[in-house]
Formats: structure tokens, sequence, C-alpha cells
């Protein structure tokens, strides 16, 4: 029986062998690699979505924030102008 070091022939059929395994490993791994490429590539467009839409919120809550603050100091206004109309009146 000759062996793959005696054998010219046998060791070129096991490199062909070889290489072509070799070959469908890296086209497998290749193909992973593009996967996982196109998922981080979704991910990061759908993080992007994500945080517009949290900067959008945050806009609206700091919007929100701002009408209450002003309400507020509109009625402790209104309310003060009051006590001075009150006091005016009755101080007569």
């Amino acid at each position: 029986m000759s062996t793959e070091r005696d054998s010219l022939e046998i060791h070129v059929d096991l490199c062909e062998l070889r290489y072509k395994q070799l070959d469908d490993r890296m086209t497998r791994i290749e193909t992973k690699v593009q996967d996982v490429t196109l998922d981080m590539q979704d991910l990061k467009e759908e993080m992007r979505k994500s945080f517009g839409e949290v900067k959008t919120m945050l806009q609206l809550a700091k919007d929100e924030k701002f009408k209450t603050i002003i309400g507020a100091g509109g009625s402790v206004v209104v309310g003060l102008l009051a006590l001075l109309g009150y006091i005016v009146v009755h101080l007569k």
C-alpha cells in the first residue's frame, strides 16, 4: 500500500482534497462574516432610529416642562397681583 510520502499522485490528490475543504471552509466563513456585517448594519440603523425617537421624546418633555413652569409662574404672578389688588382696595 502506497502512502502519500511515497506517491506523488496520492499526494497531489490529497492536496487537492485538502485545498477544496479549505476553500469550502473559507467560503462558509466569508458568508458568515457577510451575514454578521449585514446584521450589524441593521442594528446600527435601528439604533439610529431609536436614538432619534428618544431625542424627540426628550425635546417634547423639555417643551412640556417649560410650558408647566411658565404656567406656574404666571399663576403665581396673577395670584400676587390679586393679593396686591385686594390689599389696595381694603387699605383705603
